[in-house]
């Protein structure tokens, strides 16, 4: 939980503006620390930065990273302390949070403005930096210049009633792709059904087709039942006849004339 982070250990220490505004660098630059609504609402914090001009813009910049942008940062330069790199990172990180919850494609040029990158090579840096941290779940397509997030895994603080309607407008956003997604899961859910329906009737009709061919292939042909056997003996019988009738006759009765004049 946030409220077991290091930094909220001090809160007991602070006795002063110096060590209030001390804190809130120290926070804001806390390279794990994303969320900040806590030390905001702490009386033992924000009672020692409200006594001078100086302290009051460490409460500016608390609410920033709460839930401002880099863009707010840019609009609002002249009324908050000097950034260091370590809270610029960071600022730049929980701005792409924000815009990442307002949309899942997200332009490398958007982002470069948005974020006032100088190139690509520093965007893919800054993105992979959230990969890591835990913040978004996030791949770059560098052929089309994409940022494509599959979700916001930290959100940002609710701070005041304007947050809480960026709050509803994230929801609405995350219900929205919930239910494309889902029906993109039941659309492809459905294709496989109707893919499934229309192989096995293929499967079926092949099955069907190999058994009329198996069965052509075994029965025997009209011709060869109903001609050849049949038609063949009674021909060769017939043949048998006029072979057996003829010289077997005719030598009967050269055998008789010679017996006879053998006799006489």
């Amino acid at each position: 939980m946030q409220q077991q982070h290091p930094i909220y250990a001090l809160l007991s220490l602070v006795n002063s503006p110096a060590a209030a505004a001390d804190l809130v660098t120290r926070a804001t630059s806390a390279p794990d620390l994303f969320t900040f609504a806590y030390l905001l609402h702490s009386p033992a914090l924000t009672q020692h930065l409200r006594g001078g001009d100086q302290t009051k813009k460490y409460i500016g910049l608390l609410r920033l990273f709460a839930s401002g942008t880099w863009q707010d940062y840019i609009a609002n330069q002249s009324s908050l302390p000097a950034l260091t790199d370590a809270q610029t990172i960071k600022l730049k990180q929980l701005s792409l949070i924000s815009l990442a919850s307002e949309s899942h494609t997200l332009p490398y040029s958007t982002l470069l403005s948005e974020l006032s990158l100088p190139d690509m090579r520093a965007l893919a840096s800054l993105v992979v930096s959230c990969i890591y941290a835990n913040l978004i779940s996030a791949t770059l397509d560098t052929r089309e210049e994409l940022v494509y997030v599959s979700a916001v895994i930290a959100g940002r603080d609710v701070v005041d009633k304007s947050d809480m309607s960026r709050l509803k407008s994230v929801i609405d956003t995350w219900a929205s792709r919930c239910a494309e997604t889902i029906e993109d899961l039941n659309s492809e859910a459905r294709k496989v059904r109707e893919k499934a329906v229309q192989e096995s009737k293929d499967v079926k009709e092949y099955n069907r087709t190999v058994e009329m061919v198996n069965k052509q292939l075994m029965a025997p042909s009209g011709k060869d039942s109903g001609k050849d056997t049949p038609g063949a003996e009674d021909g060769l019988g017939e043949a048998m006849d006029i072979d057996e009738t003829s010289p077997m006759s005719d030598s009967s009765i050269s055998t008789k004339k010679r017996k006879q004049r053998t006799a006489s």
